[in-house]
């Protein structure tokens, strides 16, 4: 899979357009079927994705469920041909529907276009699916509109997600995402005071943009060098210690290696409890080993 910043260097691509701020399973069917109708026509599929999350930028801030470096990693697997990554600043933001259909053809070649049926495009999201379909016959590319998908009922939705993720509904959540939600960065040296209670944590440095778990106690994976290993993640202060600052740290269950400014990756299964106080130090250790049973004994 190519990542280009430029032009395109194809004769025609299927290009999926949309937000994609969480890749989640609606996101990943607009996707596939560009990637589907590309292989049937013997063109080339791909992504339209910007540098910065688009609603972050027009609404001032956005929580974001999957960044940039993830999203890659998972279209990778999909076998895309390529990722097209545009500036998303005040220029681009002023293009008009037109113009931004003028810019799918010259930059990105399109043939089709492939997006979800709330679609929007241009200079305040004037443009809709409608207007598109009205610029594919003017252009000569074709539109294929992907349906609501819900899931139990519900329709599938990145802020959804996001109220998912911050209730510490992780199974949910899950559903939604078509994957566990991670959280990813180097591990740094915190406090130490998993290391001096025997149960040592990696402390990871994560982007303070990324939606948080609710605070709380989580079984999950910690992946480490290909290593896919179960741990015990705290999300939150530590109140025992009085601790100010809230850190995500995770015990990996039976692993006894240096990892300092290794880049991890944490994904969570399932809250286990709420952060709580304990009355000492020996409470404390006595439930994060608890913690520990119970998160060996489970299939994750």
């Amino acid at each position: 899979m190519e990542v280009i910043r430029d032009s395109v260097g194809y004769d025609g691509t299927v290009a999926a357009l949309g937000n994609f701020d969480g890749l989640h399973v609606a996101h990943m069917t607009i996707i596939r079927n560009a990637i589907r109708y590309a292989s049937e026509n013997n063109l080339k599929s791909g992504v339209l994705l910007f540098d910065e999350n688009t609603k972050g930028v027009t609404q001032g801030g956005i929580e974001l469920i999957t960044p940039n470096e993830a999203k890659l990693e998972l279209l990778e697997r999909e076998k895309l041909d390529f990722v097209f990554m545009e500036k998303f600043d005040a220029d681009f933001m002023r293009k008009t529907p037109e113009e931004f259909v003028r810019y799918l053809i010259d930059k990105l070649k399109i043939k089709a276009v492939c997006v979800g049926y709330d679609y929007s495009f241009g200079y305040k999201a004037e443009g809709d699916v409608k207007l598109l379909k009205h610029f594919g016959e003017k252009y000569g590319f074709e539109v294929f509109v992907t349906d609501a998908i819900s899931v139990d009922g519900i329709l599938v939705a990145s802020t959804y997600i996001r109220q998912l993720i911050k209730s510490g509904e992780m199974e949910q959540a899950e559903k939604f995402l078509g994957r566990r939600y991670c959280i990813e960065g180097r591990v740094v040296r915190g406090f130490q005071n998993g290391t001096k209670m025997g149960i040592p944590t990696a402390n990871v440095d994560y982007d303070a943009n990324m939606a948080l778990p609710k605070e709380g106690v989580y079984a999950g994976i910690t992946y480490v060098d290909g290593k896919r290993l179960k741990s015990v993640i705290n999300v939150g202060k530590n109140l025992t210690f009085e601790a100010k600052k809230l850190t995500v740290e995770s015990h990996i269950l039976n692993f006894n290696e240096d990892i300092y400014d290794t880049y991890i990756r944490v994904s969570f299964a399932k809250r286990l409890r709420d952060v709580v106080k304990f009355s000492g130090v020996d409470s404390l250790i006595n439930q994060i080993r608890a913690d520990i049973a119970t998160t060996s004994d489970m299939e994750l």
